[in-house]
C-alpha cells in the first residue's frame, strides 16, 4: 500500500497536480516512506518462508544492507533533506553516482532479505525495487528539464 502512495504522490508530482513545497504533502510522503521501511524491516524476519543460507551468504546480506543503509544516509545528509532541492548535486557521493539514495534503498532491501533467507520478502522486494527504477525515472526526466545541458553532462560522468 505504501509503494502505491508514493508512486501515486510522484505521478500526481509530476502532473503538477500536487504541491511538493507544501509541508503539510511533505510530511505526509514523509510518514508513508517511513512506514513503508518499518514494515520492511519487519517483514523480512517474520516471512513464512525462509531459507537456510550457508553464514558466508548470510553475513554477504548483511553487508549488502550496511552499504546500503550507508548510501541512502549518506545521500541524506548530503543533499540536507529529501524533497524541494534547489540545485543540481554532483559532488560527494553524487560526483559518482546520480542516484546514491535510491541505489542504497534496492541494496538495502536485498540485504536485509538475503540477510535472513526471506523468500517471500525478497519476492516482495522486487516490486519495491521495480517502484524505485520508476521514481528513478521520473526523477530524470524532471532533472533532464529542470538543468538541461549541464544534466546531460553529468550523465555522462555518472553512474546509476
Amino acid at each position: 500500500m505504501t509503494l502505491i502512495i508514493r508512486t501515486s504522490y510522484e505521478l500526481l508530482k509530476k502532473a503538477e497536480k500536487v504541491n511538493p513545497k507544501r509541508k503539510i504533502v511533505f510530511m505526509i510522503v514523509f510518514i508513508i516512506m517511513c512506514l513503508m521501511w518499518i514494515s520492511w524491516f519487519s517483514l523480512c524476519p517474520l516471512d513464512p518462508f525462509r531459507l537456510s543460507l550457508p553464514k558466508i551468504i548470510h553475513w554477504t546480506g548483511f553487508g549488502i544492507f550496511i552499504i546500503g543503509l550507508a548510501l541512502a544516509i549518506g545521500a541524506f545528509v548530503q543533499l540536507r533533506g529529501l524533497e524541494n532541492i534547489d540545485h543540481l548535486v554532483t559532488t560527494g557521493l553524487f560526483s559518482k553516482m546520480r542516484h546514491p539514495m535510491y541505489i542504497g534503498f534496492i541494496l538495502w532491501i536485498l540485504g536485509w532479505a538475503i540477510y535472513h533467507g526471506a523468500v517471500v520478502s525478497i519476492m516482495a522486494g522486487f516490486i519495491g525495487i521495480g517502484n524505485i527504477i520508476f521514481w528513478r525515472r521520473i526523477e530524470e526526466e524532471n532533472l533532464k528539464s529542470l538543468y538541461g545541458k549541464a544534466y546531460e553532462d553529468y550523465i555522462k560522468n555518472t553512474w546509476c
